[in-house]
């Protein structure tokens, strides 16, 4: 060991005992690293993971006992994800059925003896109109993203524009309203519906994806272009880089 070496190390130590301690920084910063880049895969794998084995526990439950026990019955219940492949083929045979004169007699026979049900009838029908208007909205739904003053001038929220005014509303308020629906962070499913005029918005150069991925990590990602480089970013910041 050289007096040069000692000299240029900090104060108080050694030249091997920096070094020592350069290659303990060196392994936890890619210890790190790994952390970061493997959560969001790990995050995934268990999310699909539960969506499968729940979609397998509830429909090859279906299957009578007396059907389990023998060996191919066995072999073909045990393929991962086969109840979701069951729910997959059941809804195409279920909108082929529905999309023909007799499977369009059957539903209406069903939703007529739906509606004689007082309780039943009343969830039924709030339930189809609520999908009925999705449905009409298509490509339309959560079109754009824009910011609107909320809750209060000053103070902008970020939105998403699902239509244009109709009904009621729009006899009482006039032309150029929309519709917005302002979600909650982190947890989007939830917020409020405001109608705004369109001159009182401004829309974003933003997809409601990257809108929605804005609103749950809490400003953080406004961007899939950030997602990419989102590792990199997370170095930075625990002091990787």
């Amino acid at each position: 060991m050289s007096q040069a070496e000692d000299q240029n190390a900090p104060l108080g130590q050694t030249s091997e005992e920096v070094k020592k301690t350069g290659f303990v920084r060196h392994i936890r910063n890619k210890f790190l690293t790994g952390i970061v880049v493997s959560l969001p895969i790990l995050v995934t794998i268990l999310g699909i993971s539960a969506i499968v084995g729940w979609f397998d526990e509830k429909v090859l439950g279906l299957v009578p006992a007396r059907y389990k026990g023998i060996p191919w019955v066995d072999m073909v219940l045990s393929i991962p994800g086969l109840g979701l492949i069951v729910v997959f083929l059941g809804l195409i045979i279920l909108g082929i059925l529905a999309s023909n004169i007799i499977g369009t007699s059957i539903l209406k026979a069903g939703e007529r003896i739906l509606a004689r049900v007082p309780v039943v009838s009343n969830v039924y029908n709030f339930m189809k109109q609520i999908v009925t208007t999705i449905a009409q909205q298509g490509e339309r739904s959560f079109k754009e993203v824009c910011l609107i003053e909320y809750p209060r001038p000053g103070l902008w929220a970020v939105a998403f524009v699902t239509s244009d005014l109709q009904g009621a509303p729009k006899r009482q308020l006039g032309e150029g309203y929309v519709c917005v629906f302002v979600p909650t962070t982190p947890n989007p499913t939830s917020g409020f519906l405001l109608f705004v005029k369109r001159e009182d918005m401004k829309v974003l150069d933003m997809t409601p994806e990257e809108g929605a991925k804005m609103i749950i990590s809490g400003g953080m990602v406004t961007s899939n272009e950030e997602v990419i480089v989102a590792p990199k970013s997370a170095r930075k910041k625990v002091g990787l880089d």
